[in-house]
């Protein structure tokens, strides 16, 4: 088989990458899709129905959702650190870095916003599960007291998060720069033979 006739390897793609994201963060965005919706609607929080809509029970079962994945230590960590290798893989080292250093963070911090923008003066919320939250016709339970439970793990986490950052950080600057662009081999082969046609015509005039 002539070398030229060997199609080019495809450039790995970003796509395990997405996927790995949309895990830990999609929940997340359900839950601000919820409470934009009842911003929409021009419902402030409280214990009643929002138009006769009982929101409150979607918000709490996405809030449950989304605290299933980023309350996982395990699968918080492995996962970010799966996205980061993805992008590595990709020849994005920025990209990587920055998933591991935010993913983590992110996953648990847009849900603890979300009840944080949800709360009452009636509506408790607390790391001891200490009381319950009435919100939009539902009881949020456990949705809203997992917030403060977000907030001490997010201490927990991030210092050994910003570590592993810096040491992949740095292994993936040297070993996932973009490679440089190499001219195919038929390319030269026909740049070599326009040389020479050149050159040999100058030389026969």
């Amino acid at each position: 088989m002539d070398e030229d006739d060997i199609p080019a390897k495809a450039p790995p793609t970003l796509t395990p990458w997405a996927l790995c994201v949309a895990v830990l963060l999609g929940p997340a965005v359900l839950v601000w899709f919820v409470r934009l919706v009842t911003v929409a609607a021009g419902c402030t929080p409280g214990p009643q129905l929002c138009h006769g809509l009982a929101f409150g029970g979607g918000l709490r079962d996405t809030l449950t959702l989304a605290w299933t994945v980023s309350t996982n230590i395990p699968l918080l960590i492995a996962l970010s650190i799966l996205a980061t290798l993805f992008a590595f893989r990709a020849f994005r080292p920025m990209l990587g870095t920055l998933t591991l250093l935010l993913l983590p963070v992110l996953s648990l911090l847009l849900p603890m916003l979300a009840v944080l923008f949800s709360r009452y003066e009636d509506c408790p919320v607390s790391s001891d599960a200490i009381g319950s939250c009435q919100l939009w016709g539902a009881s949020m339970g456990m949705s809203f007291h997992n917030a403060a439970l977000a907030r001490d793990i997010i201490y927990a986490v991030v210092p050994y998060t910003f570590s592993l950052t810096v040491m992949l950080g740095v292994l993936g600057f040297f070993f996932a720069r973009p490679r440089p662009q190499t001219v195919p081999h038929s390319m030269a082969h026909m740049g070599h033979h326009g040389v020479e046609s050149h050159f040999g015509d100058h030389h026969r005039h």
